[in-house]
């Protein structure tokens, strides 16, 4: 997944959570309404017939769909009369159909919501409110990890429950360490070493690079920024840290290890994605999130020969941004009902224990993360946990985030490809963040 691929209180220690269907696929279910409710435990209630239906679930990462796939199937074990129905949009095209779907009324039933997202969709009334239900005592959010369950909150209202976290970890080719006799990356490196260690591993001449030192953001360079004592956006979300200083030179040595030949060039990495260049065994080292562990262990070139490091320390910290997604509801379901029963079952501890024990993600659900862990028992998946504790929340937590971020990686492209200087592109990102921040008011 890329981007995270794949949300908003800026709180100390909080994480951040962070989708849609084809235009059509949301409310083209089979069956009528359910004559009778299922209770609030999720099994069907008695007493009265039910007819069958059918709500669409869809999510955007392959990787999770056989576990997403078995949750849908322990769910209708429980309730026989409703069928759940996964389906995958892949990132790339997710939001651009998700942005159809909303308001023709063709959302999916149940589906993931990036933090990065939410805003746009709560206050287009396209997200089903579960405050009610929340206040019912039909599901208690003080069950998730720190404060996950006010993140898909607006104006009081409750939309979506936390489904998983992610944190952002340094893989690392083993093959790669050793055949040049480097021991691996631990938890004293700082960001001197990697930029010393990727130059020792880089063969140009071989199309191999030490370091994917990409223009990106979650995965990427605002994890260089905050270990560098720079900011991304003010905690109080009124002003960019872009420009400052220490953000500056953050991003200058990143960019500094593709001068140097240690990271292959900006057109490569557009050409072709460093966590695709990892998996062929052409990088040696890249950050990437917890979320795609799955993504990197289905390829058959790495398959064995990579494993995880925490990110590097800073100056000042170690850097790490988390964030995650919920689950919600569309408000114009034909089946709602049926669809608050899935919803509240995907946010069950039965669900989050399917999701560790699969390795699927990392559960929101208080204490199921070790299952997760214990998923790949080669892999040093721990680091993800461990990070989570001092990370900062995932920076989408005002209404102007839509606009920013989508400029953002306008204007840092063209200091990447070097149209412009790595400063001057900072710059102007944080005059444009400041503009976005004052428009809203």
């Amino acid at each position: 997944m890329n981007m995270r691929q794949k949300s908003a209180a800026a709180v100390a220690g909080a994480l951040l959570v962070s989708s849609l269907a084809l235009a059509g696929c949301g409310n083209s279910n089979d069956g009528g309404e359910a004559a009778g409710s299922p209770s609030a435990g999720g099994a069907s209630a008695g007493g009265g017939s039910q007819k069958s239906v059918t709500i669409s679930y869809t999510i955007w990462d392959k990787n999770q769909q056989p576990a997403m796939e078995a949750i849908a199937e322990a769910f209708t074990k429980q309730n026989p009369n409703i069928k759940v129905k996964v389906d995958v949009i892949p990132w790339g095209e997710y939001w651009t159909k998700m942005s159809a779907a909303a308001p023709a009324g063709t959302l999916p039933d149940v589906f993931w919501m990036h933090g990065g997202q939410f805003i746009k969709y709560a206050t287009g009334q396209f997200l089903e409110p579960i405050t009610d239900k929340v206040q019912a005592g039909e599901i208690d959010l003080n069950n998730y990890a720190s404060n996950l369950g006010s993140i898909y909150t607006l104006d009081g209202q409750n939309y979506g429950i936390p489904k998983d976290f992610d944190t952002i970890g340094l893989a690392y080719n083993k093959e790669l360490f050793d055949q040049a006799g480097i021991p691996y990356p631990d938890d004293t490196w700082d960001y001197a070493k990697l930029a010393e260690v990727a130059k020792k591993l880089s063969q140009p001449d071989k199309g191999i690079y030490g370091f994917g030192a990409k223009m990106d953001t979650q995965a990427g360079y605002w994890n260089d920024m905050l270990a560098n004592g720079g900011h991304i956006i003010s905690a109080d979300m009124t002003k960019s840290g872009y420009d400052e200083p220490a953000s500056i030179e953050a991003l200058k040595a990143r960019y500094q290890m593709i001068l140097d030949k240690a990271s292959p060039t900006h057109q490569q990495m557009t050409d072709t994605d460093t966590v695709e260049m990892f998996k062929s065994g052409k990088l040696a080292m890249i950050f990437d999130g917890s979320w795609d562990n799955g993504n990197l262990a289905s390829s058959d070139i790495i398959k064995g020969k990579y494993d995880w490091a925490p990110l590097p320390k800073g100056k000042v910290a170690r850097g790490n941004i988390i964030n995650g997604l919920g689950n919600v509801m569309s408000a114009k379901g034909k089946h709602k009902e049926e669809s608050w029963q899935f919803l509240k079952f995907l946010g069950s501890k039965e669900a989050a224990e399917i999701t560790a024990r699969m390795g699927a993600a990392i559960p929101a659900y208080k204490d199921t993360q070790d299952e997760w862990v214990k998923s790949k028992p080669d892999l040093n998946l721990q680091v993800f946990i461990d990070q989570a504790a001092d990370a900062t929340p995932y920076p989408s937590g005002s209404k102007s985030y839509p606009i920013w971020f989508a400029k953002e990686s306008e204007i840092m492209s063209q200091a990447w490809g070097g149209a412009i200087s790595i400063e001057e592109g900072a710059k102007q990102v944080a005059e444009m963040m400041n503009q976005a921040i004052a428009d809203e008011k």
